[in-house]
């Protein structure tokens, strides 16, 4: 998660937006961890035992438009992925159903601007699990069980400052395990909230 809060520092500030950060993740447990490693990032860096290979990155407005974090990650994956056509790796498909999402905020349900809804986004990817930070341990839910969970990991949950979001619900509803990450939702905020008075 501190690896997407730097990503927010790349974000071009907004008085109409969030600035958010966010990673698409393959796990070292992963089966597909080995045939991918040549390809991908390692994370942590540098390290002779990482805990998992980054695919892509995203954060808000990265790509021309006002264009978000985890869309973005999304897009940056599926574009180096085609740039290793070549190497006749495993469908992409199966690699999105491993992938973990971490992203400061909730994944949007609505988009002012119009584009796709990242919370559908990743539903459609069948990404494993979204990781996000909880504001508070009381909101905390049960995760559902599922044969093969689908996992985000969220940062916080999104402030109504703009619209009333109802991603988490979203990917409850299709499937993806929203895991909370406890104790970052403060820098989480700010990072958010950066730019803006």
């Amino acid at each position: 998660m501190k690896h997407c809060l730097q990503l927010t520092l790349s974000c071009p500030v907004s008085p109409t937006a969030f600035c958010v950060g966010s990673t698409l993740f393959v796990p070292a447990l992963s089966p597909l961890f080995q045939t991918l490693r040549p390809h991908f990032h390692t994370f942590p860096p540098g390290t002779g035992d990482p805990a998992g290979l980054i695919l892509g990155d995203g954060y808000s407005r990265q790509i021309p438009g006002n264009t978000h974090a985890e869309a973005n990650a999304l897009a940056n994956f599926r574009s180096r992925y085609a740039e290793l056509a070549s190497h006749n790796l495993i469908p992409i498909e199966t690699v999105l159903r491993e992938a973990e999402c971490y992203a400061t905020m909730e994944p949007c349900s609505v988009r002012t601007s119009g584009g796709p809804s990242c919370a559908l986004e990743l539903v459609r990817a069948k990404v494993r699990a979204v990781y996000l930070v909880s504001h508070s341990l009381s909101s905390l839910r049960i995760e559902r069980k599922v044969l093969i969970q689908k996992l985000v990991h969220q940062g916080v949950e999104e402030p109504p400052d703009f619209v009333q979001c109802e991603g988490v619900r979203i990917l409850e509803d299709g499937g993806i395990v929203v895991r909370r990450v406890v104790g970052l939702e403060e820098e989480c905020l700010k990072a958010a909230r950066r730019g803006r008075s």
